[in-house]
């Protein structure tokens, strides 16, 4: 997970029926349209209005793959566009922003594929001509990502799921609207909150303090508000709300000054989504209890238990029915928004995820650093119930040498 601050994309929030008007004013040449293939309605809301006529591309929200980037390359190019809109969740919104990219710079597809070998994060280098980016519009479905105005966008690859980051990936507007968010079914906007929720408190957790700490308390205790607050109401202003603080994320103060690589369980469920083919979510809630044991148990190479300890007394003091142990209350507010983990976590699964994680994120890589295969071995059979023997984490005996 990358903690971007870039503040180069315009965000806006619409009145209903207002975005074809809207997002017709912002078009400037030739302009197209990909959308999720599940999303008609909002699709023929959007072509009735001032963008009817235009060129429309529908994708499936799957992951993104190599062939997906051709596909949206394929349909810039034909139709000469300089602007690309995009309509759908983080999957479809990351299409239309890498495939954008690598139109302007072809050469950035030779640079990913001759170094996604070599770790799971891939860093882009300056494009040749900005210019020749088309413009891009994007306008989430979805609550959680943040992609409409991160740096950052998922690829998955021959082999396996890569983090890309580049300065041009952010929209360059974002348009938020309630109606997008209607459709989303309630338990997806439940696992988009804790999704933003865990970015902030991860990051926080695995980083120093901070002058924006009291920023980043502040954004944990709105989301925890809202997701309470969603358990006995719903309706289209609180979903909104619910994407403005995704975007928060992204672009408020809470990540300031953080270490990038701070949020450790990011990348281990990263790689067990990808083995399993769950959703990241669930994978997540699989692993963020087990994490948190073991940063309390002062595994530092995970997290520091004192700030843990501090950030979960915020939460608490937001939400008092949540027990005030950071790892029993996370389990009951995940409980609370209706968010469970994988039923099942094999041992194949486990040895998988785990070569996966160490050799992609692992070892001399930043992301990792500090965290050996016992561990991580350890924090998945926890995930899975401790049905495995495996040895004890490296991290749980040098606790114990230092009396910790």
């Amino acid at each position: 997970m990358i903690a971007d601050h870039l503040w180069r994309t315009r965000c806006v929030i619409v009145d209903a029926g207002e975005v074809p008007k809207f997002v017709g004013g912002l078009t400037r040449g030739r302009t197209g349209l990909v959308v999720d293939k599940q999303l008609p309605e909002h699709r023929d809301a959007l072509m009735a209005g001032d963008l009817k006529g235009l060129p429309v591309l529908e994708l499936n929200a799957a992951p993104v793959t190599v062939g997906t980037l051709r596909e949206v390359g394929s349909f810039i190019r034909e139709n000469g566009l300089q602007t690309v809109a995009g309509l759908g969740g983080g999957s479809v919104l990351d299409a239309v922003k890498l495939a954008a990219l690598f139109t302007a710079d072809p050469g950035l597809t030779i640079f990913a594929e001759r170094h996604a070998k070599r770790s799971g994060l891939l860093v882009l280098p300056p494009i040749t001509n900005p210019k020749d980016r088309p413009k891009t519009i994007l306008m989430p479905s979805t609550v959680g990502t943040g992609a409409e105005v991160s740096a950052v966008a998922c690829l998955d690859t021959a082999v396996g799921r890569r983090l890309i980051v580049s300065r041009h990936l952010a929209g360059d507007v974002a348009v938020l609207d309630a109606g997008h968010l209607a459709t989303l079914p309630k338990h997806l906007v439940f696992e988009g909150l804790l999704e933003a929720f865990l970015r902030v408190a991860g990051t926080m957790i695995g980083s120093k303090e901070s002058i924006f700490d009291d920023d980043g308390y502040v954004l944990i205790q709105r989301i925890v508000r809202l997701g309470q607050r969603l358990t006995r109401e719903d309706s289209p202003m609180l979903r909104l709300a619910g994407g403005h603080l995704s975007m928060e994320t992204h672009t408020g103060w809470a990540l300031i000054g953080r270490d990038p690589y701070g949020a450790k369980h990011w990348y281990l469920a990263s790689e067990l989504a990808y083995v399993t083919g769950a959703r990241k979510m669930t994978a997540t809630a699989s692993v963020i209890g087990p994490v948190w044991e073991e940063i309390g148990k002062g595994a530092s190479a995970w997290g520091d238990a004192g700030r843990l300890q501090r950030l979960w007394s915020t939460v608490a003091a937001a939400e008092p029915s949540v027990d005030p142990d950071p790892v029993q209350g996370i389990k009951e507010l995940m409980w609370n928004w209706g968010i469970t983990g994988l039923e099942h976590i094999s041992e194949e699964t486990l040895l998988r995820t785990t070569d996966a994680t160490i050799r992609n994120w692992g070892g001399a890589l930043p992301m990792l650093r500090g965290i050996d295969a016992f561990q991580i071995q350890h924090v998945l059979n926890a995930a899975a119930g401790g049905q495995h023997i495996l040895p004890s984490p490296a991290g749980e005996r040098t606790a114990a040498r230092e009396g910790r």
